[in-house]
């Protein structure tokens, strides 16, 4: 975790520069604000993305994030320019410093929350790394993927990490090392994007995806997170009683009992969290 609890307090204080945030009842909405940049991502772009998941994360009114970006192109990954000559990076001295270096994958990781990325522009180089971190991902059919690191004499290693979590080693390293572009479709196949849609659809069908979400337990779902982050550091022979103590956890829950009670008597469940 890169923020604790009580830095996510300082909240209504932080003024984005980089990114833009919203939370509409249990919705809380992140949008890249770099367009006249492609939305490529400095320190601080990173730093406020970071800190506006962990406020998501500890706020129990948020049940479901949602990721999307300003202007035509999602992501073109990280500002070569900035990186190269950190001088160039506008500090946004309002946020909160974290507790370790930050780095993307690991700020989506903490979130423990469904995130939606909606992606309506192309998503070039490690911009992966944004939508990779997501839960789900709808796409435009008109969006591109690609990663043209090699191209310039570079290797995407975060982002391979990232992928190896989602496809098959054979299928990462073919996208990292042809630096080609790939459709909509076929980023689809490949298990990159999880809901295809259209221009004209996109927005209604991401609503659609949200509201599915919000019908569940969503302290259920954190618990499944958190399940899921755990299982990765313990031995096989620890993982089964580890997860019969988290399911005994959620079955003694409020949510548990509202839901079967709901169940019994035909009506939407009241979820408290």
């Amino acid at each position: 975790m890169f923020f604790l609890n009580s830095d996510t307090e300082k909240y209504p204080k932080v003024e984005f520069q980089l990114i833009k945030t919203k939370q509409e009842g249990k919705l809380f909405t992140i949008t890249l604000n770099r367009p006249e940049k492609r939305n490529a991502f400095t320190p601080t772009m990173v730093h406020e993305v970071a800190f506006a998941l962990a406020y998501a994360h500890f706020n129990k009114e948020i049940w479901c994030v949602l990721v999307e970006a300003a202007g035509t192109v999602f992501c073109a990954g990280m500002d070569l320019n900035v990186f190269q000559n950190p001088e160039l990076d506008i500090k946004n001295i309002t946020l909160p410093a974290p507790l370790s270096q930050i780095t993307i994958g690991d700020a989506f990781k903490y979130l423990e929350k469904p995130c939606i990325a909606k992606v309506e522009g192309n998503v070039v180089a490690g911009g992966f790394l944004f939508i990779g971190g997501c839960t789900f991902v709808i796409s435009n059919e008109d969006a591109q993927y690609g990663l043209p690191e090699v191209k310039r004499g570079i290797f995407p290693l975060q982002v391979m990490a990232t992928l190896l979590k989602i496809m098959p080693q054979r299928k990462v390293l073919e996208i990292c090392i042809l630096g080609k572009n790939y459709t909509a479709k076929e980023a689809f196949d490949l298990g990159l994007v999880t809901h295809l849609s259209t221009k004209e659809n996109i927005k209604n069908d991401t609503i659609t995806l949200i509201n599915s979400i919000l019908e569940n337990s969503p302290f259920a779902i954190k618990k499944g997170f958190e399940a899921l982050n755990k299982l990765q550091n313990l031995s096989e022979n620890e993982q089964h009683q580890y997860l019969l103590n988290i399911l005994q956890e959620i079955k003694n829950s409020a949510d548990a009992k509202e839901g079967i009670l709901a169940f019994k008597e035909k009506r939407n469940p009241n979820w408290g969290n």
